[in-house]
Parts: C-alpha cells; structure tokens; sequence
C-alpha cells in the first residue's frame, strides 16, 4: 500500500547553550528520521520569550513531507529533542530545543496530547514568521483564513529576522 506524503511545517526554537547549533542539529537530525524529508529551513527570527525572564529565543521552522500520521511525526519531534539534550522542567522555562508541530496540510487534529494546527500558533509570531516564510499561500484550516494575514493582524510583532540560516541545501539533499 503506497502512503501519500503530506506536507507539514514544524516550528523550532532554541534559548540555552549554542542556539545556532542545535537549532542546525535539529534540521540534520529531523532530515534523517524515517518517514521525514525536509524539504525546506526557513530563516531563523530572534524572540523575546514568552514566561518568566529568560534568555532571548532564536526560531525557525521546516517544511517537511511526511508519510507519518500526525502523532508519530509528534513522536519523531520529540525525540530529536531528547536526544539534543532537552530536559522538560516546566511551562515557558528555558530549553536547549523545543520542536512543535505547527501545521499540516488541510489537516485538523484535536486529541488528547495533540493539537493540530498547533493551538498557540495564532497568537505567537515567532511560530507564524516562519511558517508564512515557507509556505506563504497557506491557510489555517479551521477557519479558511491565510496565515500571513493572522500574521499582519497581529499586535506589537516583536520577531525579528536574526540573519542566520540553519540549512545547506548540499546537507539536505535538495
């Protein structure tokens, strides 16, 4: 039976040790998990944290196909994190490496421990940046409504483009 790829965005976000570098670390790992082809790295966005003080966010995203049902892509996610040191403390804390699943093709998902498209996403520019930077006509399927105008919509944007990309299209097979 041939599975159909979907695409899928997945946010990344990094605010301890050498950001930049597992940030990258994260899109080497995720291009090798099985049922997953990166097919995209959007830049990467320098964010205030949302929580108690902490050090300064940088976040990225990839556009990803994958024959993977929604949970086990969840699965996969978290275990790169895992395995590039992250330590769940708590709500909002400081993290090596936080992967989210924003965003899958024409998909909604509400179960228990899984939400797609990601509840928060709407609300959180570091997550909407870089998700209409690598795919600019998408739209949330809930309600019909283009992400890049949830985007524009939003008050006070504090993302700003940190001028660092996480991708070597030569490392990606692309």
């Amino acid at each position: 039976m041939h599975i159909t790829a979907r695409r899928a965005v997945l946010g990344l976000g990094s605010n301890l040790g050498d950001r930049i570098a597992t940030l990258r670390s994260a899109v080497r790992e995720l291009s090798t998990s099985e049922g997953v082809r990166v097919v995209a790295v959007a830049p990467v966005w320098r964010t205030e944290p949302v929580g108690p003080p902490q050090p300064e966010y940088l976040n990225s995203a990839v556009l990803v196909e994958t024959t993977l049902e929604p949970a086990s892509l969840l699965a996969q996610a978290l275990a790169v994190e895992t395995k590039l040191g992250r330590n769940r403390v708590g709500r909002w804390s400081a993290r090596t490496l936080d992967i989210d699943l924003l965003w899958m093709a024409d998909l909604v998902v509400d179960a228990a421990g899984l939400q797609v498209p990601h509840p928060e996403l709407t609300r959180r520019a570091f997550a909407l940046a870089p998700l209409v930077a690598l795919v600019p006509d998408c739209v949330d399927p809930v309600d019909g409504v283009p992400y890049a105008a949830k985007l524009a919509a939003l008050p006070g944007v504090s993302v700003f483009p940190a001028g660092e990309m996480l991708d070597d299209t030569a490392d990606l097979g692309a």
